[in-house]
This record gives C-alpha cells, structure tokens and sequence, in this order.
C-alpha cells in the first residue's frame, strides 16, 4: 500500500453522508416505443455499434471514448450513478465518515468473477490501487488515494488524505472505477484484456468472441449476482460512417448506435418506423479552448474577445444541431453547482462582434494568423469551420489544421495548439470536478486544463473547495471560482450536449447517459 501523493487536479469538497444502498432507476431518456413489434425473439442477437472497436479490456490501455461502453459489458464499479443518483453495484452499501476521508464499501456476499471465483475486498484493493500506480492517463484521479484496506473477505475500506465532492461519481465510471480480478491480472500480466479467454468478467456479460477491427460478442451471464440482462446475446461492431450506421437501422441490420446523432442523421432515423430515440442532458460542454500561455492568447484580452465573438446559439444550431442547452459556464447546470438558480456572474459576454474586434485593435492583432486545430472527425471538424469563420469576423487569419485523434491530444496536452474546439466530459454533473480540471494549474500537460490556465486564487478556491465541510460554503467557493473563470476566460463553454441514441423500437433504454447494455430492455 502507498502513501498519498500531491492532489493534481480534482476540485475536493467533503461529502458527508451516513449508508447508502443498492437502488433502481427509470429513464429520463424520451424513446417512443409505440410500433414495437408484438412477436420480439428476446433470445435473438443484438447488434450494437459505434464509431470505433475497443482494442484491450485492460483499463490500463483504453484511450477512446467509445471503449467505456465495451468495458461497461464486462466489468462492474463499486457503485453507479444512474439517472442522477449513486447505486451499488458491487457494492451492498456504503459509509462515508463525518470528515469525508474514510469510505466503508460493503461487497454483495453473492457477487462473483465469471471464472467462479468470489469478488472479494482484495480484488477491489488491487483494482483501485492499480489505477492509481499504472494508469498514468487516470492516475491523477487517485493521488489522494492513501490505501485500501481489505478487512475481511467482503469489506473494503478506503482512506483518503483528502475529502472529495466527487469521489463517489469518479469511482462510479468504468474507466477509473472497474473492479477486476486480482489473479487474473496476476496471471495474464501485461497480456491481460489482450483476448477474450484473457478477460475475467466482474459484470453482467462475458467475452465469447472477439475479432480484431470487425466485432466482440458478449453473452450474458447466468452466474450473474445482480439481475440477469434482458439482452442475452450482444454483437458490438465498429460503423465509423454516420449515414452507414443511419442505413443500418433502418434496415434492422443494427439495433443500437452508441455515437450521439445530430443533424440530418437524428431528422432521418427520427422519421423511421423501426427507430426509437432515447435521449439525456449531459455535463459535456462544447467548448473553445485558448492556450494562455501562447503568443496571441496569453493576453486576457484576446481570450475576452473571443468570447465575444461566439454565438452560442448559432454553435448549437450549426454544429449541434440544436442537440443541447446554451451554457454560461461549463457544467452551468443551475442551482446543484452554485446554490442559487438566479446566479449569473458579472461577466457574461453577450454576443458582440465589435466589441471583439475592437479588442482585437486594442491588442494590435488584427490580420495575425491563428490556427485552430482539432479532431478530422465530426462535430469537430463543422466546429473548426465555423470558429474559422467568427474569429476572422473579428480581424484574425484564421487557418484549420485537422489531424488524427492521437495527434491532436499529444500536441493538446504538450502546449502546440493555440485554439481549438473540444469537449470535456463530466460524470458528476459537478462544478468543482468540472471547473476545477478547467483551472487547476496542477492539471498543465494532463487531461483537462488544455488551456494552461495559472491563477493561484483558483488554485486557492479549488483547495477551499476540496476540504470545505459545508456545502453551503462550497457552494460560494465555487460561485467566486465561476466569476474568475469568466473574468479570465481560460476557455468559452457553448453548449451542453444532449445524447441523443437511436435503437430498435424493441428496445428501451433505462438512461440515455449510461451505456451498459443490462440497463437495456425488450421494449415487450
């Protein structure tokens, strides 16, 4: 067991609670299922797609979006966050101490690997610490993370050096949350998550058939401890193409697509018989992102401009489709994040091109080349054209470089992108989690602060935050952090996304915002 390390990035705050147990959900998503067929075959195949095919079921090596729901299959977390709530999962119950720093999960006596073996509070010991030492793209989320203690077979006790707001909703994702088999992991070595007889499942499904770049079968399992999924039989393929996989169910050749759709993609399948839509309000925001520390944008000025320069309503219409909620500030979901649903900060930016320009004169920067670089895939290359098209409106050259999703990261991360559009992806539905990664200069060169925003006030909130034991006070640390946030525009926040995820009118789905495919049902 190690000791704690330097908190890097997550905005802390203490979270006080006495047992929490195993709960359900009902969807918020909106799927009419009125044309369902009466005659469903619930023991037949469903083929489920997304943009790209998971390549290793080894946490430790999954980069891409689009492997958390294949991971979801296959392993469970401690707990989840459904529908707005913590459930257990693994997880009986749970107790959090009064100073927020000790957490007490209680593993259901009946939950087993699919190789027979009992999960035990050393699996959940060996899972969380090996994210913490070995993930290097996650690790940071566990640096306050001190030991976890197995104290009998079905007791797992966590002692943190520091309290979190958003401890439960990171332990929650199965990214950085998945509980594995420790001998497995043991066995396998590096070549765990490699194949299929590699994988030992903790979830409701187990790996049957994998084929490199063309599919992964799962079957649900029939020693599952939780309740047996309705789908028994899932084929998981990779449909890159929007208008193939659009093809694709409408002609019943696809059953689910994980990739949100927008535009004339969402208008056609909305207008298909066989096609129900499920959809949620997610914490990701679409945002512009300004390198501080950059020639151009390391003065406020120019960041202030931008922010002018954007119409969020139009960035929604033109490259959302309307798909989402115009935000102020990221994760501006009202009265959960600064504790007052009237609170709007003093700065806003309103829409404004001459105020932009204007700026961009005062600064001496107009006809100086900018290039926004970002993702060759969509929304982002519609979202590169049109940041093109408003920042020239305000005097600047504006150039697009589109390049490959790993390429674009690396120089993300690295500090060799001026502006860019991007999104970042909140479980919590937390400002101190969201906003806290934005400004936390701890975050420079990792995923989150891609702007390289320094300002040891926010730094100073962010720790306020992090060992406030009233959420009130919390709340107030956060509202200040949000009037900084605004002032200094370290980026611009457009808009909310809305999932919107088309499936077979034979299917429901519990929540548009949780992928796992136990939480799919026969619509009959």
């Amino acid at each position: 067991m190690k000791h704690a390390k330097k908190l890097l990035c997550l905005a802390l705050a203490m979270v006080m609670s006495l047992s929490l147990v195993a709960c359900s959900s009902s969807s918020d998503g909106k799927a009419d299922n009125s044309n369902a067929g009466a005659g469903i075959d619930h023991d037949r195949e469903v083929v489920y797609g997304s943009a790209s095919l998971i390549t290793n079921f080894n946490v430790k090596y999954v980069t891409a979006q689009n492997d958390l729901q294949a991971l979801d299959q296959v392993y469970d977390a401690l707990v989840r966050k459904v529908n707005g709530k913590f459930c257990g999962q693994l997880a009986d119950s749970w107790e959090i101490s009064e100073d927020g720093l000790t957490y007490t999960f209680h593993i259901n006596p009946n939950a087993k690997f699919s190789d027979g073996t009992d999960i035990t509070a050393e699996d959940v010991e060996f899972s969380y610490e090996f994210v913490r030492d070995q993930c290097d793209g996650w690790s940071w989320l566990y640096k306050t993370l001190d030991d976890v203690e197995a104290v009998d077979e079905k007791t797992a006790v966590f002692h943190f050096s520091a309290a979190d707001a958003s401890r439960l909703s990171i332990m929650s994702s199965s990214q950085y949350g998945s509980v594995f088999s420790k001998a497995a992991m043991e066995k396998y070595g590096d070549d765990y998550g490699k194949t299929a007889e590699s994988v030992v499942s903790s979830g409701p499904y187990v790996i049957t058939d994998w084929k490199e770049n063309e599919y992964v079968k799962f079957e649900a399992r029939d020693d599952y401890y939780g309740k047996k999924p309705d789908l028994t039989h899932i084929k998981y393929v990779p449909i890159s193409d929007v208008n193939a996989a659009v093809v694709a169910l409408q002609t019943g050749e696809l059953d689910l697509y994980f990739n949100p759709l927008s535009g004339v993609a969402l208008d056609t399948v909305k207008a298909a018989d066989n096609i129900a839509i499920s959809e949620g309000l997610t914490c990701r925001n679409e945002s512009i992102y300004m390198n501080c520390e950059s020639d151009i944008f390391s003065d406020v000025r120019m960041r202030r401009a931008v922010a002018y320069a954007i119409n969020k309503e139009e960035a929604l219409e033109v490259c959302g489709s309307g798909q989402g909620q115009v935000v102020i500030y990221p994760c501006d979901l009202g009265e959960q994040v600064t504790g007052n649903p009237d609170f709007v900060p003093s700065h806003t930016y309103e829409y404004n091109v001459e105020k932009a320009r204007a700026l961009v004169e005062e600064c001496g920067n107009v006809g100086k080349t900018v290039t926004i670089k970002s993702y060759n895939t969509e929304p982002y290359q519609t979202l590169s054209v049109w940041l093109q098209g408003s920042l020239s409106a305000i005097g600047l050259d504006a150039k697009v470089d589109t390049m490959e999703r790993s390429a674009f990261l690396d120089q993300l991360i690295n500090g060799e992108v001026e502006i860019c559009p991007f999104s970042w992806s909140d479980i919590s539905f937390d400002f101190g989690s969201a906003v806290g990664i934005y400004m936390n200069s701890n975050c420079i060169g990792m995923s989150g602060n891609y702007g390289r925003y320094n300002n040891p006030r926010a730094d100073e909130l962010i720790a306020l935050g992090n060992s406030a034991s009233d959420v009130e006070a919390r709340k107030g640390y956060y509202r200040e952090l949000i009037e900084i946030y605004m002032e200094d525009v370290p980026s611009v926040a457009m808009y909310a996304v809305i999932n919107a995820i088309a499936h077979s009118n034979q299917l429901v789905m519990e929540d548009a915002n949780i992928y796992q495919m136990a939480r799919v049902h026969w619509a009959q």
